[in-house]
């Protein structure tokens, strides 16, 4: 089969452009700038670019305010690691209150009613086969760090904060470098919360966390603003199939992101784009750049930000009367990521020069097989996961859940979430990605619909099930006499 090999110096001057936006929160201006950027692509293609336009309440900190965010403690300015998104707002004044130190995993957060309660967070190691399962039993995944899952889970409290009457919340990290914990957008799938909360690292969090012991006050200014009926846009596009046109494949990225890693998708749709315009396939291809992946309660109340689009365009896949169907998917996400890692023993935070693990997904043995057959890595096969009813991580998860057959790639490096600038990417490893999901896509359109298969319908047995799986890894590791120690529970 043909390989498909994307000019460098056009993929650097991507990974540029992205660069000198900069972080892109979901109906900023930088988010905007891209979404045009794209659809100026696709319709110099040729191609009819479509829009969905989203309204929301966008929260967000200010450039033009430099005293908009601050901690006070003692007389010391406290370094701030990074502030929870749609958290809350302090006002220009901030608010003055004593700190209080909640132990234990679940915080007792009426102890700090009227005040601010300080609440540890563990980034500790943890079996990453407890929430995403490997089709070969063999190559199941090991260990990992996320600041995602800690943050959203401690992120998770904050209702019961709020209900409580505690003022504002800090989150002070263990278990990450202040490098890696710099810039953190996270957690980003929470609703609006009403309580301002920020992180703090390294020796800040420990100051903070001995200062919260003493019962110390704390200035806190968290400036945000809300910005009413903001709006943003989820581009698409359809190339019509010369035979099968009843018969989609939904292509599929997101524009919202934090670096030039998340999200650079737009790279691979754009070059899909472009070679389906100069020779369109069999079955139908639709291109969807889709808009909210980092302000999901914005545009749906299930799933992820292609959710809203599937629900808005049943006529694209939902098959059945005055329906086009669509029999399988392909979500670009995370290209060319390279691996950063916390290096404890030298206190030091950086690039290993390896690239990050691929994170893919394939809903079904047939799509897993084909990913053996035409995903390009230098050494081994590629290592396949396995959506389950519980969990998928990225733009993947909303197709799983409508029966749509997809492969994703979603790789999770540690910075993924981070608004700080990075030399994240590795363009010879971005460039193999892009050519096997080119060479997938045409193996797919070459596929009876039969070949491709379906996926096992989604049941609350089957969550039941995954989620059961996920505690059972998990206790084992947790009771395991080496974890039990550093938990520190």
């Amino acid at each position: 089969m043909e390989v498909f090999v994307l000019d460098h110096d056009t993929i650097r001057a991507e990974l540029m452009y992205l660069e000198s936006l900069g972080a892109r929160p979901s109906g900023s201006k930088p988010h905007n700038q891209l979404v045009e950027h794209v659809k100026q692509q696709w319709v110099d293609f040729g191609m009819r670019v479509y829009e969905d336009v989203l309204h929301f309440d966008r929260w967000s900190m200010t450039a033009e305010n430099p005293n908009g965010l601050g901690l006070l403690i003692d007389g010391r300015d406290v370094a701030i690691s990074s502030v929870f998104p749609y958290s809350g707002t302090t006002g220009p004044r901030g608010t003055e209150k004593q700190l209080h130190r909640l132990p234990g995993a679940i915080p007792r957060w009426a102890k700090a009613r009227g005040g601010i309660a300080v609440v540890e967070v563990r980034n500790h190691e943890f079996p990453f086969s407890a929430v995403v399962e490997t089709w070969d039993r063999a190559r199941a995944w090991g260990k990992t760090t996320m600041p995602l899952l800690p943050a959203t889970l401690a992120g998770l409290g904050l209702a019961r904060a709020r209900r409580a009457g505690v003022e504002a919340v800090i989150f002070a990290w263990r278990g990450i470098s202040s490098s890696n914990a710099r810039g953190q957008y996270l957690p980003f799938t929470l609703p609006y919360q009403s309580i301002p909360s920020i992180f703090v690292a390294g020796e800040e969090a420990d100051f903070v966390l001995d200062a919260a012991s003493r019962c110390r006050r704390a200035v806190l200014v968290l400036d945000a603003v809300i910005e009413r009926d903001s709006t943003m846009r989820t581009i698409w596009a359809v190339v019509e199939g010369r035979d099968a046109r009843n018969e989609t494949v939904l292509v599929v990225s997101h524009s919202d992101g934090t670096n030039a890693v998340e999200e650079n998708g737009h790279i691979g749709l754009t070059e899909l784009a472009r070679q389906v315009v100069a020779e369109p396939l069999s079955r139908t291809v639709i291109f969807v750049l889709a808009a909210g992946h980092l302000r999901i309660p914005a545009v749906t109340d299930h799933g992820q930000a292609t959710s809203r689009w599937l629900q808005d365009h049943p006529q694209w896949w939902a098959g059945g009367p005055g329906n086009r169907l669509a029999v399988a998917g392909l979500v670009i996400e995370h290209l060319g990521a390279q691996e950063y890692c916390d290096n404890p023993l030298e206190n030091s935070y950086g690039p290993t020069g390896k690239p990050e693990p691929e994170l893919l997904y394939a809903s079904n043995p047939q799509l897993t097989a084909l990913v053996e057959s035409e995903w390009r890595t230098p050494a081994q096969a590629p290592r396949v996961s396995v959506p389950n009813a519980l969990i998928q991580f990225g733009e993947g998860q909303p197709l799983y859940l409508k029966g749509i057959p997809n492969i994703a790639l979603v790789t999770v490096p540690q910075y993924l979430l981070s608004t700080e600038p990075g030399d994240y990417v590795n363009i010879i490893l971005l460039d193999r990605q892009v050519n096997s999901f080119a060479r997938l896509l045409h193996r797919i359109d070459e596929m009876r619909t039969n070949e491709i298969g379906t996926v096992k319908p989604v049941t609350p047995l089957g969550k039941a099930a995954a989620a059961l799986r996920g505690i059972g890894i998990l206790f084992i590791w947790y009771t395991s006499s080496s974890h039990k120690r550093s938990l520190g529970f």
